[in-house]
């Protein structure tokens, strides 16, 4: 769903329990988001970008697959 967030992961060797981890995110709540079952609220994303990829631009972290 988010394949820039998804490869920037891959980079890090970030899983989506590490990554819930370090924003605070409730696991299976991140798995829902990151699968497009439910939409990422403005200060969960901040999180992710401030806390864990923070050369990398909102715009690039979530642009969908439908937006490419």
């Amino acid at each position: 769903m988010f394949p820039n967030l998804e490869a920037e992961m891959a980079r890090e060797k970030i899983s989506i329990k590490k990554l819930s981890e370090l924003t605070d995110i409730n696991y299976e709540t991140l798995k829902l988001k990151l699968r497009g079952v439910t939409e990422f609220k403005l200060g969960e994303m901040l999180s992710i970008k401030r806390k864990v990829f923070t050369n990398e631009t909102l715009d690039y972290l979530f642009t969908t697959e439908e937006e490419e």
